[in-house]
């Protein structure tokens, strides 16, 4: 089933009177983005955490927040490796686009400061700690999934309710406009003999100009195609889009071949649905 990219997870663990607190928030956002806020630690350490997001996150803007409550005072120390690190990618930028930038553009001098504390989390023990929030918001990713896929099927239901009732109204309308073709030709003969290859040449053109058939039909295989993605255990968002855009011009065109007042203030009320639908299937993988 379908999941959101809208999340969140927290753990919470003490290391002798020191707490650290983990928080994970993901949002949407086309590819999968990683940010780091809080307690610095080595770069090895935020590696380790970034490649156990990505075995488990494929799309979204994922959070991570670190907030220390220490007891006692931790001394900070320089930390050389991620500022020998960011002045090999200045001077790479320096040279490769001419642009003039310093170490303050960038960072803060606080940002280059680590805490050194034996009692500091260990990265096995941070990497357990993070799992457990990234399973928290996995979870939540899948309860928000559950409740889009609801939605979502409800209202599908109710567009092909809609649907049902725009291909009933313009078969009756067409056979309404039989008849009235028929006395109109009959009435310009003047009483004379209906030649009836005539009539059907002038049902068969009117037919042709407000038949819909085609677009229902496809309608209903994009549906059931719909269907089928929202229950596939895989990033499906993007392919959803782009059916929904299908079926949207399939509508467009029953609007426009509509001369029926009811018919066309169905069509308004389906797109108004699709588009509901539309930002839903922005939130989810």
């Amino acid at each position: 089933m379908i999941k959101s990219m809208t999340g969140f997870g927290f753990c919470s663990f003490s290391i002798g009177e020191d707490r650290y607190n983990i928080e994970l928030k993901s949002v949407n956002g086309r590819f999968l983005e990683i940010k780091f806020k809080g307690v610095q630690f080595d770069l090895s350490v935020e590696d380790e955490i970034k490649k156990l997001i990505q075995l488990n996150l494929q799309r979204g803007t994922v959070f991570i927040k670190i907030d220390s409550e220490l007891k006692n005072n931790v001394k900070k120390v320089f930390d050389r490796e991620k500022y020998e690190l960011l002045k090999e990618i200045l001077k790479d930028i320096n040279i490769k686009y001419g642009q003039s930038m310093n170490m303050s553009d960038i960072i803060s001098s606080n940002d280059l400061l680590k805490i050194n504390d034996p009692k500091f989390p260990s990265s096995k023990e941070l990497i357990k700690k993070v799992e457990i929030a990234l399973i928290q918001l996995n979870d939540m990713r899948k309860i928000e999934g559950e409740r889009i896929f609801n939605d979502t099927i409800g209202r599908i239901k109710k567009i092909k309710e809609m649907i049902a009732t725009i291909t009933e109204k313009t078969n009756n309308y067409k056979s309404e406009k039989q008849d009235i073709l028929r006395i109109k030709i009959k009435e310009l003969l003047n009483g004379e003999d209906l030649d009836e290859s005539r009539l059907i040449q002038e049902v068969a053109y009117f037919s042709e100009k407000m038949d819909v058939t085609e677009e229902i039909v496809r309608c209903n295989s994009h549906f059931d195609q719909l269907h089928n993605y929202l229950r596939i255990d895989e990033p499906v968002g993007k392919r959803i889009n782009f059916l929904l855009q299908e079926i949207v011009r399939e509508i467009n065109t029953i609007g426009s071949k509509s001369s029926q007042t009811d018919v066309i203030m169905q069509v308004v009320e389906i797109k108004d649905e699709l588009e509901k639908i539309r930002e839903q299937m922005q939130n989810i993988l």
